[in-house]
């Protein structure tokens, strides 16, 4: 395991000109946005905002970054002590932990993978979100959410990642007796990246990380804009590049971060995978649902992918809503917005579907 990096005194200074230039590109995006054409956010305060952070995810290095961000367990307490239930968290043999949402013993169970380029933290929109669609799935099911708080990029590199999400399910399993057929795995971005990853690991043991053998099918599969190809060069990112938050410069970081001395296979990049490698994949998980917005720049990656699962899963569904950014409603939550966003009602009708 590699060890976490420390800034040092002058990254702390330099993120002044970083935090300055956000800033400026709020305010040129403010001045510009009467005038813009091409794609871009459906409001000025998501397409400000949106700016600020390809700003601030283009010119920051690693170190800095981590340092000025949360924690995922910091997060979730946070969460917790807002909306007023007590924190659950497991600890796992191998120490990592999992951080409960919604009752303890649920009908169905969501293992949830946050997103974040396995370089960040959960943000507090994961947690949000998936609280407003435990409440709002209630009158079909009661459905708990266990949240993986996996190890950090390049503290933690591929495949450690992928044996914790591996450990976490086999414990949801065995140690708390639930059934694969009423276990839902998802995630956001490089969480959809896991999540794939362990449906592959599933049909084709990786040699670094423990079997896993179900003897029924995971009840489903959610893959929110699932980035299953690291570094986006399709038309997609020109034709998206105003429209949505994650920039190219910030994906090469992040998955050399996370590769690093390892090689792309079929378990980190889903999208390049030959057809054939997702063969079986509906004797391992019955309903996949892959979701991705049409404003985003890893959008055509997306779509490739999910094209490929429809020909191998009969259930496996691929929907783009136009003009979303990349994990909409997530971002929407953290941003403060109350409303309920398409994407989450959408993925709310599947879900209802999946556990009825």
């Amino acid at each position: 395991m590699a060890p976490a990096p420390q800034p040092s005194l002058l990254d702390k200074v330099a993120l002044l000109p970083v935090a300055g230039n956000a800033i400026l590109a709020i305010l040129y995006n403010l001045i510009t946005r009467p005038i813009a054409s091409g794609s871009r956010p459906v409001d000025a305060f998501r397409d400000a905002m949106f700016s600020a952070m390809r700003s601030f995810l283009s010119s920051i290095d690693t170190p800095i970054e981590q340092w000025s961000a949360s924690t995922t367990e910091a997060e979730y307490l946070a969460v917790a002590k807002k909306q007023g239930f007590a924190p659950d968290t497991e600890v796992l043999a191998s120490g990592v932990k999992l951080h409960r949402l919604g009752v303890k013993n649920p009908q169905y169970t969501i293992l949830y993978l946050h997103g974040g380029g396995f370089n960040l933290p959960a943000m507090n929109g994961h947690f949000e979100w998936l609280l407003d669609v435990i409440n709002d799935l209630s009158p079909h099911a009661s459905v708990g959410v266990v949240f993986l708080s996996y190890t950090l990029s390049p503290k933690g590199q591929y495949p450690l990642q992928l044996q914790q999400a591996t450990e976490s399910l086999q414990w949801l399993i065995t140690k708390q007796n639930i059934s694969p057929s009423k276990i839902i795995i998802g995630g956001d971005s490089a969480g959809g990246n896991l999540s794939m990853a362990v449906l592959s690991h599933v049909l084709h043991p990786h040699p670094e990380v423990p079997k896993l053998e179900l003897k029924e099918p995971l009840a489903g599969a959610l893959l929110i804009c699932p980035w299953v190809h690291f570094e986006p060069s399709d038309d997609g990112v020109d034709r998206n590049q105003h429209s949505d938050l994650v920039t190219p410069v910030a994906a090469k970081r992040w998955s050399a971060n996370y590769m690093g001395n390892a090689k792309l296979d079929n378990y980190t990049q889903a999208a390049d995978a030959d057809e054939k490698w997702f063969s079986g994949l509906d004797k391992v998980v019955r309903d996949v649902l892959v979701y991705g917005g049409g404003g985003e720049v890893l959008i055509d990656s997306i779509k490739l992918f999910g094209a490929k699962l429809k020909r191998a899963h009969s259930k496996a569904e691929l929907v783009v809503l136009p003009k979303a950014a990349h994990i909409d409603m997530i971002i929407d939550k953290s941003f403060g917005y109350k409303g309920k966003a398409e994407g989450t009602q959408l993925i709310e009708s599947w879900m209802s579907a999946a556990i009825s």
